[in-house]
């Protein structure tokens, strides 16, 4: 059985109290009544309160008051009840975050309406949350269904971190096995920071398996991502990327920018780390776009770092960033590959309240 909305009464005129009790309880409505602010705090705290009837004048306060606190910490609305009729006191009642106003001498007719009207519209909205939020979750789960785990592909020898600010969001990263020792690694961020930018992830996830191929460059697979994107894309978005392809037998990584923070390179031998600078135009903008293309030598033991730029903008510049996450990549060298990459975002992001999306990968050469 759904629960019977549960109004509480505040009101320090007994005769009010016990009227609107009765009337409401009539109506098939649930009651708690409270003579002062003390008592319907305490009510607050105890009771499942779907909707409040206060009045602007109690013994130890000011309704408003409670109001304001009340619409700071808690969605359940607050209707007043004063005999107050004045247009000051009406506005000041509105501004505290009342959803209603109803003057003395009360009408019961007026006041079972005016109930029932927001006990509905307050259900309508936590319907629409639920409803939001499990929307929001599986659009997670699918997003994060395109992002391959590192045990579903044990010899591409990567691990990952990322965090996303709306559960989904617009950064990404994937890993493509290519050839018997070619594998592509890429991350990807899409403009925006809302849960529509996290749609064009499976977007960019499909032109990509596409476009991949061994017989195409990295080059060849971003301009081509380049073009349908153009085609896709809205006005005003677009996508930063770097697409790395490591060829083990070969000791090569060929990188490819696309507008985004360059790779960081940890050399075991020389025990340095290497910030793989390039330029690059973004993705889905310009027609005949020019991205940053690079061949770096690499050694067995050493590490590649692939991120997206809200792991480096937590404060200070991206230039600054990237510079912390060279030395942190060094710092935690001794690490296994998994405990480097949680320890290197414990390290840029700890402590600090993240409004970007975090995607970290990390590669075993």
């Amino acid at each position: 059985m759904p629960r019977v909305p549960l109004v509480l009464v505040v009101d320090d005129d007994l005769v009010t109290t016990l009227t609107l009790d009765a009337l409401l309880r009539k109506a098939g409505l649930e009651t708690a009544c409270a003579g002062n602010l003390a008592e319907a705090e305490a009510a607050l705290r105890t009771q499942p309160v779907a909707l409040v009837l206060l009045d602007v004048h109690l013994p130890d306060g000011n309704g408003l008051d409670l109001c304001r606190k009340l619409t700071g910490s808690s969605p359940v609305p607050v209707l007043f009840i004063s005999g107050d009729g004045d247009v000051a006191t009406k506005t000041k009642g509105f501004a505290a975050g009342g959803v209603d106003y109803i003057t003395k001498p009360l009408s019961g007719a007026e006041v079972l309406a005016r109930v029932r009207t927001h006990l509905r519209l307050s259900a309508a909205r936590e319907s629409l949350a639920t409803l939001y939020a499990e929307r929001v979750s599986k659009l997670s789960a699918a997003q994060q269904f395109l992002m391959p785990e590192p045990e579903a592909l044990p010899a591409a020898s990567f691990q990952v971190y990322i965090r996303q600010t709306l559960q989904a969001g617009g950064d990404f990263y994937d890993v493509i096995p290519v050839g018997a020792s070619i594998v592509d690694y890429l991350v990807a961020d899409v403009s925006g920071h809302d849960l529509g930018a996290s749609l064009w992830t499976a977007s960019f996830k499909a032109l990509l398996a596409s476009c991949v191929s061994v017989l195409d460059t990295p080059l060849d697979t971003c301009r081509s991502i380049n073009d349908s994107l153009r085609r896709l894309l809205p006005a005003g978005a677009y996508f930063t990327a770097l697409y790395a392809r490591l060829d083990r037998a070969a000791k090569i990584i060929t990188f490819v920018n696309a507008g985004h923070p360059p790779a960081i390179l940890l050399e075991s031998h020389e025990k340095r780390t290497r910030l793989l600078e390039q330029e690059g135009d973004i993705l889905g903008v310009f027609d005949d776009a020019i991205f940053g293309v690079s061949n770096v030598s690499v050694q067995p033991g050493d590490r590649l770092y692939l991120y997206t730029d809200g792991l480096v903008e937590t404060r200070g510049s991206r230039e600054e960033g990237c510079v912390r996450a060279a030395e942190a990549c060094q710092r935690f060298a001794g690490l296994s590959l998994k405990e480097s990459v949680l320890a290197i975002v414990e390290e840029m992001c700890g402590g600090h309240e993240l409004q970007d999306d975090i995607v970290l990968l990390g590669v075993e050469i």
